[in-house]
């Protein structure tokens, strides 16, 4: 399969704060919200200028965050917040203004929003299975869920723990069930955390079968310095507090086995659907200078596009692509660490198919 990337130039940008959280979303196609999880605020920023939104402290009352973890597109120009902590949603307007909240089932890991619907996955207890869901934002009612086993990444040839950084000999444990996945407006289902980018995509929700797909882009690839270095920040002891975070479960460092696994196609979470029912995911190839995102219409690759820095999270609404970044850190950054930023991209004019003056990878 050809496989071609087309270049996006940024129509607009703006500088967002620093987070343990890398969390965007559309409100409209001008407006992206952001966490900054150290202040336990919302900033939602406009791209044609002016001052920020900032919303939020610390606490448990209306408007209030305790562990403020994701931020979804919500209905009608809402965002909706989730605190991990508080097993809650709340939805407001871009301003600050609180519209709705609902108690959300613990553990919540969201993906991506339909209008009132929120499609992602928790792990279940004592299984450890991961099950998908979707739920509806104004009241946390789930109206579906369903566990999809492991044996289904087996036989596609994964073996357990392959792509993960454990110490040599170990013999991992996972989960029963099919991880972090994507759903499509019509319900169709995509996992591409499979090894050696692999993917299984699913018709329907209730699809018992499932295809086996290749990402047609893969590379197996080592980590970057970079990848390394946001690796060692992410694992190994967390400082102690009280009460607990989901921020405190960390993984052990295994940093000599990182170095030498090759990254996996795409991480969780970083993926959005635009209006005609395409999926962006985010692929781990490169994520420095650049970044590039692969677009899918169900199981057929259609294109790629390549942004600019190292992209965190995106979201996708009508015709505009919002990315959040860690811009590169020049000579005279006084604190040599990254400083975060939102690119917006116009996606209006873009062609899927492939054209003569497109680069190829």
């Amino acid at each position: 399969m050809a496989v071609r990337v087309v270049p996006l130039d940024p129509v607009a940008s703006a500088e967002a704060p620093l987070s343990d959280e890398g969390e965007i979303a559309l409100a409209t196609e001008t407006t992206a919200c952001v966490i900054e999880s150290y202040e336990h605020r919302v900033h939602c920023i406009n791209r044609v200028g002016g001052s920020p939104s900032v919303f939020g402290r610390e606490g448990q009352g209306p408007g209030e965050f305790r562990d403020l973890t994701h931020i979804v597109r919500g209905p009608e120009g809402t965002v909706g917040v989730i605190d991990y902590e508080l097993d809650r949603l709340t939805l407001f307007e871009p301003s600050g203004e609180r519209v709705a909240e609902t108690r959300i089932p613990s553990g919540v890991n969201p993906g991506i929003s339909f209008g009132y619907t929120l499609a992602g996955q928790r792990m279940e207890s004592p299984s450890l299975a991961w099950r998908q869901f979707e739920l509806d934002m104004t009241t946390g009612t789930v109206s579906w869920g369903r566990v999809f086993p492991y044996r289904m990444a087996a036989a596609a040839g994964c073996r357990p723990g392959e792509g993960r950084a454990l110490p040599e000999g170990s013999v991992p444990s996972l989960p029963p069930s099919l991880g972090r996945g994507f759903m499509f407006p019509n319900h169709a289902m995509l996992f591409p955390g499979l090894c050696r980018g692999q993917m299984l995509y699913f018709a329907s929700r209730d699809d018992r079968e499932g295809v086996l797909i290749q990402a047609p882009t893969y590379t197996a690839k080592l980590p970057a310095p970079k990848d390394v270095e946001r690796y060692l920040e992410g694992c190994g002891p967390a400082p102690l507090a009280f009460p607990a975070t989901p921020s405190m479960f960390r993984l052990p460092c295994y940093e000599a086995e990182y170095r030498r696994t090759p990254k996996r196609y795409s991480d969780t979470n970083r993926a959005g659907i635009d209006g005609q029912g395409r999926l962006w995911i985010l692929t781990n190839r490169d994520r420095n200078e650049f970044s590039y995102l692969d677009i899918y219409v169900g199981p057929e690759y259609a294109l790629t596009v390549r942004v600019r820095h190292r992209v965190e999270r995106i979201d996708v609404l009508g015709s505009t692509l919002a990315v959040l970044v860690d811009r590169p850190v020049g000579p005279d950054d006084p604190d040599d660490y990254p400083d975060r930023g939102i690119d917006w991209y116009d996606i209006g004019d873009l062609e899927f198919a492939v054209s003569p003056n497109e680069n190829e990878f």
